[in-house]
């Protein structure tokens, strides 16, 4: 009987191809300074920016996108709420709404994270701000060598998917395990100090340090709107009711300007705390408003229903209605009175 052992090189080239496969995706630098962000704790801001740096474009090529071609520079991803918003699920699959996705790219871009441009249901462009930082070769780190890792780049030629960042930036697999991650750690670790502009380095951190504290002492305004420091801010029902109004006045004035959304939700966060007045009372009161001959062109915000809530609502209490609301989605006489907007 022969006691000689065979080595199975089988699953070490298994391993091998499925490490090349990856480095041909290329990567992303994703700091632990992202923790200390006060939207890091939602899992879900958190692995939308996440799915924002894999997606954007390592360097400028033309992407096709719904039948329309969309030239794409560094950085750059075009895409949908809707889209984003299936790729972010719950525990049962549940893709997360447009709406919320919407809503959480509006946080990304109050802290200059990103940048938006485009119509949302034809294509939407997303600029990551800065993202040369997030997206730099492994090359470029000092521990390494193009001697160490020229084995590793693609066939001249092949097709690039726009993804983030170059298949040949990947270290080889014949180095020490150990010898990557510490290098990679340290130049991780530099380049984080670099990743703010010094001469805003210290009203930014200010601003963090107030936003941090301001969530802290609210954390229902996460996922809302609020100023850096929290002198204006509303939660998401808050503002999803400013847009309801919004759509409202709309249709008496199809040329209104898009309203200072945190102004609109904090004075709503107020009617409900201050006055009492609950979501589906404010919205009711301004559909009544809307279809007056005469408070129609006078209720043109939150703050002016507020003004004059009492002459309003004594007026519709004595039947001086101009017309009723249709019924449907509009109406306000089920749970579903504010769904249809945004359809």
């Amino acid at each position: 009987m022969s006691n000689v052992a065979y080595a199975d090189f089988s699953a070490r080239n298994a391993i091998r191809s499925n490490r090349m496969e990856n480095q041909k995706s290329g990567f992303i630098l994703l700091y632990r300074s992202v923790l200390k962000q006060p939207w890091a704790k939602d899992v879900f801001l958190r692995t939308l920016w996440e799915n924002l740096l894999m997606q954007a474009a390592r360097q400028p090529y033309t992407a096709n996108f719904r039948g329309t071609q969309w030239p794409l520079q560094t950085g750059q991803l075009v895409t949908t709420t809707v889209d984003l918003g299936l790729n972010l699920c719950d525990r049962e699959g549940k893709p997360t709404s447009r709406h919320a996705v919407d809503r959480m790219l509006d946080i990304f871009e109050r802290e200059g994270m990103i940048s938006r441009a485009g119509e949302k249901r034809k294509g939407t462009v997303i600029t990551i701000t800065n993202y040369v930082e997030y997206a730099q070769k492994i090359d470029d780190l000092p521990a390494l060598k193009p001697a160490h890792i020229g084995e590793l780049k693609p066939a001249h030629g092949e097709a690039s998917n726009g993804a983030a960042s170059e298949g040949d930036a990947a270290h080889s697999g014949e180095h020490k395990p150990a010898q990557l991650p510490a290098h990679h750690e340290q130049q991780g670790n530099n380049n984080n100090k670099n990743l703010k502009r010094s001469s805003s380095r210290n009203s930014h951190e200010s601003r963090n340090d107030a936003t941090e504290k301001f969530l802290s002492r609210h954390p229902e305004a996460i996922g809302g709107i609020y100023t850096p420091a929290g002198k204006s801010w509303g939660t998401a029902e808050d503002l999803r009711a400013a847009k309801w109004i919004f759509a409202q006045l709309l249709e008496v004035n199809a040329s209104l300007s898009e309203p200072k959304w945190v102004e609109w939700a904090n004075t709503i966060r107020l009617m409900r705390l201050q006055d009492s007045r609950s979501h589906k009372d404010i919205c009711s009161l301004l559909k009544w408003a809307s279809k007056d001959e005469f408070w129609k062109n006078n209720i043109l915000s939150p703050s002016s229903l507020r003004r004059q809530w009492d002459t309003l609502t004594t007026r519709r209490l004595n039947g001086q209605s101009a017309v009723q609301p249709k019924t449907g989605a509009g109406t306000l006489d089920n749970t579903d009175w504010i769904n249809g907007v945004f359809k």
